[in-house]
């Protein structure tokens, strides 16, 4: 096992400090990122997240509120699984510290084993749910002691390599799905299941179980995210320099835009992102794309 030191990137700015890392090289299939959020006591945040896929999240603080698309806000459980999203995310929170993992759709059908699609834009106590125990103890650590970053991700590091998770007869073609998803020359639904090999109805029950979205949802999502992330990383471009290929025009980006983000573009760019803009920096700097769904699992870590 490596006890070598993990890199973490560091971004911090008006009461916000975002410190994030990509997991060994083992891990990388299964986990895209560590990330730790400090928020000053009397500092309060509001942001509107992108969709991302599934994560694990625990933190303590004087407000932490979520809601996801047109769902009412909620105070958020101290520890928590989300569920993959293809929404926004309201958050608000304020004074406390925070840890986050995310998951790629490999790892969670090694280490969490449910439907994606019945935890998809969904936030879930821990405590009530059906993954492992030691991932809830893992949060608890991580929530009550989790100021060393360095010792924080060994146990990280150490509680997914202690999960059982040998013979997932499903893991090679999730691969190949996620990575025909991620591929910008993906243009359709039939182009990705011919890929993977499977027929119509089968490749759309895959994309649910292992995905937590059909296939055309997941599409989008990929091209929303991809013309997002552009955007975010230099605002100060317009939103026409930043849209994908695959959008027919402006007002077909728009449209999708409204569906996903509850607003307008131009609503969007007026508001502040700390959190996410933040992450987008952090997450391009580190694994070479701007968004957590974007992450290729074969990445180098090193």
């Amino acid at each position: 096992m490596t006890t070598s030191l993990v890199e973490f990137s560091d971004y911090e700015a008006n009461g916000l400090r975002l410190q994030l890392a990509g997991p060994p090289d083992d891990l990388a299939p299964y986990l895209s990122a560590y990330y730790r959020t400090e928020v000053e006591e009397g500092v309060e945040i509001e942001d509107w997240l992108p969709p991302e896929e599934a994560n694990l999240r625990t933190g303590s603080a004087t407000v932490y509120k979520a809601a996801i698309g047109g769902d009412a806000v909620i105070d958020v459980p101290p520890g928590v699984i989300s569920g993959p999203t293809d929404r926004v995310t309201y958050l608000r929170i304020g004074g406390g510290k925070f840890w986050g993992i995310g998951l790629t759709p490999a790892g969670w059908a090694r280490f969490i084993r449910l439907p994606a699609s019945d935890m998809a834009n969904r936030i879930t106590d821990i405590a009530g749910s059906a993954a492992h125990g030691s991932l809830q103890a893992m949060l608890d650590a991580l929530r009550e002691d989790g100021d060393d970053v360095q010792a924080s991700a060994r146990l990280i590091n150490e509680t997914f390599r202690a999960l059982p998770g040998n013979g997932l007869d499903s893991e090679s073609a999730i691969r190949a799905v996620h990575l025909g998803f991620l591929s910008e020359d993906a243009s359709s639904v039939a182009s990705i299941a011919e890929m993977a090999g499977m027929k119509p109805r089968t490749f759309e029950r895959f994309c649910k179980r292992h995905f937590g979205f059909a296939p055309s949802a997941l599409l989008r999502r990929q091209r929303f995210l991809r013309s997002l992330g552009k955007y975010m990383l230099d605002p100060s471009m317009r939103w026409i320099g930043s849209l994908d290929t695959h959008y027919w025009d402006q007002a077909h980006f728009i449209r999708e835009f409204r569906a996903t983000m509850n607003m307008k573009p131009s609503e969007f760019a007026a508001l502040p992102h700390p959190i996410s803009g933040a992450a987008v920096r952090l997450t391009s700097m580190r694994a070479g794309v701007t968004m957590q769904a974007l992450y290729h699992p074969d990445r180098s870590r090193n």
